[in-house]
């Protein structure tokens, strides 16, 4: 019997947004299903100042209790009333989800990292599991494939373990994150700008950051990857695609011969249960969503010859670090320090070669840094002190936070972690939910302890201790399946496109962290923080139109020229007197400029006046005294 649909794709995240686009260009009819609502970026999202917010992004009582994110964000998160999931006794687990048009992609943290065959080969080196069934040969294509046509920002480093990629130029470091990389290179440590589907110029039609810092709000002129912006447009253009949102899909229905036949799914708002039937269905939900419609579909799950479905869930982790604040940057001006919502990362560099190898844990980690000023001062709550002096030193600081954390450490597959159909809990439309069994190995442990130990190296205490923010967070469910080369164990093993779009605070916390007791912040600095010299950098050229200019040398980016003049000045006014701090460059001199768009205007407005303050006191010091 014929059907209206060639193939069914249930999920429009980053995989089910890639599907259709395939599907409905090669000329087949496609249904998508979201269980979400749809999403428009020109209405959806808005830049609001936290100060034109009634609850100042908290929400009003109770919102954030039933939505996962903040006040600005939480309608493209997901409704835990709605969709709950529960945990064994032993399970400390925060699931990351969302529910809409674009799914996750619409507020991820946009890390765009390849794995290499030091994660498909690793059993092959340290007899941890088993290998994977491709290499990084095999998949290196298809990473060329997709980074060219969304669009990567990064440097090119050449590290075998940190694979390279046909990438757009660099966004350029701010003044932390300069001192940072000075850092790393005493260290002798490798550091970039963090790799991220995030434009720095014109890209297949679709405008460039214009450094607005609202990413995990949603983007709406489509600069950072989303289906939205880059893969649904494509896909709808054939004619091919119908999306239907608010459409929860509750199992896949199998023929007589044990083929997948269609989907059920429950209308949102009705609760009208709906059967469609298409040639192929491919599920694309998430990692663990899709370990659920297994599970539903089928008495011991759908596709499970293996008995291994739902077993060996790995996520990474990540979270925990140290933060502080850069003793050279306090008292500086007002700068965008969060307009890319970025920072450098280290790639991992434990347990790479015989030289790197530890003998306390296997596998590595990837640590990330930043700082600079952000939207609004999250450590003065913590600042002891009061009146006019607590104020001077909440306003010197707050151009000079810093943190380095860990961006994520590969965990160890191990069977005990699983997930199972829960006998008794149902969701809003009576489908059963996941019930999630996760605990953390010993490796797990070491990997956080000597990422603490690494950041101890890099912030050496000024003045007091350093004390860890947080401790583990995992975010990024990497597989709910055994993914080898046995036949019957291997899965497709589903993994996040580098971090977790999780939210994120200016500390450094994975909302995951947000439970755990015996937080406190701490006064720490990096040892180059009192004695590098300040850093002049040639200046890119931004034209009117806001792109970068290009430089075919060094991948279209400026690259910092590190100097040590003799007889400059000493902390912020070393690096103000290098150079001339205007509203069109948001950094002072020793960073890179960042072009603005319009919708920064207010921005810009408040750097214009930081500048103009910062002229009129440079000239009262310089004028002779009477």
């Amino acid at each position: 019997m014929p059907t209206a649909h060639d193939a069914i794709v249930v999920g429009s995240g980053a995989c089910g947004g890639w599907a259709a686009m395939e599907l409905a260009q090669a000329g087949l009819k496609v249904l998508m299903l979201e269980a979400g609502a749809r999403v428009d970026p020109a209405t959806d999202f808005h830049h609001t100042f936290l100060y034109q917010m009634d609850y100042r992004g908290r929400g009003r009582p109770g919102l954030l209790r039933r939505y996962s994110g903040s006040e600005r964000n939480y309608r493209i998160m997901l409704d835990n009333l709605e969709n709950p999931y529960t945990t064994s006794p032993e399970t400390t687990y925060s699931w990351g989800r969302s529910r809409c048009l674009g799914g996750r992609t619409l507020h991820w943290a946009r890390a765009t990292d390849r794995m290499a065959d030091y994660e498909f080969k690793a059993a092959s080196r340290d007899g941890y599991g088993l290998d994977w069934a491709v290499s990084y040969a095999d998949l290196a294509p298809y990473y060329d494939r997709i980074e060219s046509f969304i669009g990567v920002s990064g440097e090119r480093l050449g590290l075998p373990q940190f694979p390279d990629g046909p990438f757009l130029p660099p966004m350029a470091l701010n003044c932390a994150e300069t001192i940072f990389t000075a850092a790393c290179q005493r260290l002798g440590w490798s550091s970039t700008h963090r790799r991220l589907a995030q434009l720095t110029r014109v890209h297949n039609g679709r405008p460039p950051c214009h450094y607005c810092g609202n990413c995990v709000n949603g983007c709406e002129v489509g600069a950072m990857f989303n289906p939205i912006a880059v893969t649904l447009p494509p896909a709808l253009k054939t004619g091919n695609l119908e999306i239907r949102t608010d459409s929860v899909v509750a199992r896949v229905r199998m023929n007589r011969e044990n083929r997948a036949q269609g989907v059920t799914y429950v209308e949102r708002h009705t609760m009208k249960s709906v059967d469609v039937d298409a040639r192929y269905v491919i599920l694309a939900a998430s990692t663990l969503e899709n370990t659920r419609l297994l599970l539903l579909s089928e008495k011991g799950g759908l596709a499970n010859s293996s008995g291994t479905l739902g077993q060996y869930m790995m996520d990474q982790v990540s979270g925990g670090g140290v933060s502080g604040t850069l003793p050279r940057l306090e008292g500086g001006p007002s700068r965008l320090d969060d307009g890319k919502s970025a920072g450098i990362t280290i790639p991992n560099f434990q347990n790479i070669d015989k030289k790197s190898e530890r003998k306390d844990f296997i596998r590595g980690y990837v640590m990330n840094a930043t700082g600079g000023q952000t939207e609004y001062p999250q450590f003065a709550a913590a600042l002891p002190g009061y009146g006019s002096a607590w104020k001077r030193e909440i306003k010197s600081r707050y151009v000079a936070q810093a943190r380095v954390w860990i961006a994520g450490a590969e965990m160890l597959a191990r069977k005990e972690n699983f997930v199972e159909l829960d006998p008794e809990v149902k969701d809003h439309w009576g489908i059963p939910v996941l019930k999630i069994h996760f605990t953390h190995s010993e490796n797990d442990s070491l990997h956080a302890l000597r990422e603490r130990l690494q950041a101890d190296r890099g912030f050496p205490a000024a003045g007091g201790g350093v004390v860890p923010e947080g401790g583990r967070g995992s975010h990024a469910q990497r597989a709910a399946r055994r993914p080898g080369r046995i036949p019957g164990s291997a899965r497709l093993a589903g993994r996040t496109a580098g971090e977790s779009p999780g939210r994120f605070d200016p500390r450094g916390r994975h909302r995951a962290d947000e439970r755990q007791p015996e937080r406190r912040r701490s006064q720490l600095v990096w040892p180059d923080a009192r004695h590098l010299k300040p850093v002049r950098l040639r200046r890119q050229r931004v034209p009117v139109d806001g792109r970068q200019a290009s430089d075919p040398d060094h991948d279209g980016a400026e690259r910092a020229r590190l100097r040590s003049p003799a007889g400059d000045g000493e902390g912020a006014k070393g690096l103000i007197k290098l150079g001339a701090f205007s509203p069109l460059s948001p950094f002072t001199a020793g960073c890179h400029r960042l072009p603005l768009g319009l919708t920064s205007i207010r921005k810009l407005r408040m750097l214009g006046r930081a500048w103009s303050s910062s002229r009129r006191r440079s000239s009262r010091s310089s004028s002779p005294s009477t």
